[in-house]
């Protein structure tokens, strides 16, 4: 039997495609990127190369190894294909079972459609009471500890569940914390709601049967050529935005535990000119900057001038001084 993963961990998949396609569009120490050629792409560089498989993110959302590359691209078969990686030389399996490599992560997908019609019946209802009387302390609490303007706050979908800081509440099969309602909306979906409690020792929780680990929080709000700030909390990456004014994009990985971002959301990345990087400052938040710092040589870990985060910062100094910070941010990057 073919020794097919011997194959492919030999094998760098940028470098074969390279061969085939030419110069990518972008290559950092990731991946690369390229019109797909399995769909006659013209506009975007959807079709991403990483180094032991590519995909794309497009129409055709075709993927796959190394071998899969030469089956799909020249029309070979799997012996064929086996055989031009290996100059013929190909590797056998030996009788003795060996330990299995790990896999590469599987790309994240969304909760399923009925997961997310009845997240989004629960975020719309907590925008609503939001709005009304009884979410009227967490709009003040939004406005007056947060610094949210009303555009921010509408904007992102936030919202209210009353109730107890221990209650829990099922709404549309849901299990739900009574709390501010955080969604997470990103590619046409939801994968998640986060709720931020009103007190206790541990503050923020989630809507039962979500994926935020897989998302990406505020992912859509990137533009190509934009800089980029990764913070770690879903109020800083909105606050942030509010002051940045469309100078910067700012999206959230929700928690330090979370450092590993998905290679889903590897592409938003590719035409940023700098990516900064802000964590908290405690053990878990320095390992999650350390682990997002190799996403691209762009990245860049900061400080911000006052408080502990950007939301203090904001809170302390305003939003005109947190505004000429990131003009000043992108300015000396740029230089």
């Amino acid at each position: 039997m073919i020794d097919v993963e011997q194959i492919k961990q030999n094998i760098d998949c940028r470098d074969l495609i390279e061969r085939d396609l030419g110069k990518p569009k972008y290559r950092n120490r990731n991946y690369s990127t390229y019109k797909c050629p399995l769909h006659n792409e013209e506009k975007g560089y959807s079709f991403v190369v990483y180094d032991d498989h590519w995909i794309c993110f497009g129409k055709c959302g075709h993927g796959g190894d190394a071998i899969s590359w030469l089956q799909e691209y020249h029309g070979l078969s799997f012996q064929e294909a086996c055989e031009r990686l290996t100059s013929g030389d190909l590797p056998i399996i030996d009788q003795v079972s060996r330990p299995q490599q790990p896999k590469s992560e599987p790309i994240s997908e969304p909760p399923d459609t009925n997961w997310q019609k009845a997240a989004r019946k629960v975020a719309q209802q907590a925008m609503d009471t939001l709005w009304g009387k009884e979410g009227k302390r967490a709009w003040l609490y939004l406005e007056e500890e947060r610094g949210l303007t009303e555009d921010t706050i509408v904007a992102s979908g936030l919202g209210y569940i009353p109730g107890d800081y221990r209650e829990w509440k099922t709404i549309e099969g849901l299990n739900v914390p009574c709390g501010i309602t955080i969604p997470w909306f990103a590619s046409g979906a939801i994968w998640g709601i986060k709720v931020r409690r009103a007190t206790g020792e541990q503050r923020y929780h989630q809507v039962s049967g979500g994926n935020i680990k897989g998302g990406l929080y505020l992912a859509d709000t990137i533009e190509p050529g934009l800089p980029i700030l990764i913070i770690e909390g879903e109020f800083d990456a909105l606050i942030a935005r509010q002051a940045a004014t469309g100078l910067m994009a700012s999206v959230a990985i929700g928690s330090a535990a979370n450092k590993r971002i998905n290679s889903r959301w590897f592409p938003k990345f590719i035409t940023a000119p700098s990516i900064f990087i802000r964590m908290d400052d405690d053990q878990a938040g320095q390992g999650a900057s350390e682990k997002i710092a190799r996403l691209s040589q762009a990245t860049q870990c900061i400080q911000v001038p006052q408080g502990k985060d950007v939301n203090d910062f904001y809170l302390l100094a305003g939003h005109d001084t947190v505004h000429s910070w990131i003009i000043e941010l992108i300015g000396d990057n740029e230089k």
